[in-house]
């Protein structure tokens, strides 16, 4: 397979599949500690609990299958990972369920375009938003597993915790992402 496959070749699921660079996954689980990967599927979840599309992620309680797979809750590590599906309307489904679940202590960390006038993107709801700066994210290939460069927007981190606070909006740099998650390997 070409590694400079654009996502126009593959089918409509596999469009959905691309997978979070491991690099910028182990910055943000320094600092979060991911309990659960709330949108991934066999081949690149990125921690051992994770949800598939065949488990459906928008019904599925988070709160209870983290602590379900814990099996303790006194870990109160409470913490979703979730690079979604792109296409059909997901980020506005995925961000609609963050808020649901903020409501239960969950506190989970969305890898979505860098698009704050889009209206999937609740203001009112977000604790935070950490926009990638010094370039676009590289993704990893589904068919292949290779990192993909050309990336057609910027991408941003919206974080919902489930303290209210109004919405801190910051900047982060991809290469120190990069680098701090190169230490975390």
């Amino acid at each position: 397979m070409n590694k400079d496959i654009i996502s126009s070749d593959l089918s409509a699921d596999l469009k959905n599949s691309w997978a979070t660079d491991p690099l910028i996954f182990n910055a943000m689980n320094k600092e979060f500690n991911f309990s659960l990967d709330a949108a991934a599927n066999d081949k690149n979840h990125k921690v051992p609990n994770y949800l598939t599309k065949e488990d459906d992620s928008l019904i599925v309680d988070w709160w209870q299958n983290i602590f379900d797979y814990e099996q303790a809750s006194y870990l109160n590590r409470f913490t979703v990972w979730i690079n979604p599906p792109y296409g059909k309307g997901y980020i506005k489904l995925f961000m609609n369920k963050a808020i649901e679940q903020k409501a239960k202590g969950v506190t989970s960390v969305l890898l979505v375009p860098a698009t704050l006038d889009a209206q999937w993107l609740p203001i009112s709801d977000i604790s935070e938003i950490r926009i990638i700066t010094g370039g676009r994210l590289s993704f990893i290939n589904p068919v292949d597993g290779t990192k993909v460069n050309g990336n057609t927007k910027g991408s941003m981190f919206v974080i919902f915790r489930p303290s209210k606070m109004p919405c801190n909006i910051t900047m982060v740099d991809r290469n120190e992402l990069l680098a701090l998650g190169k230490d975390h390997e």
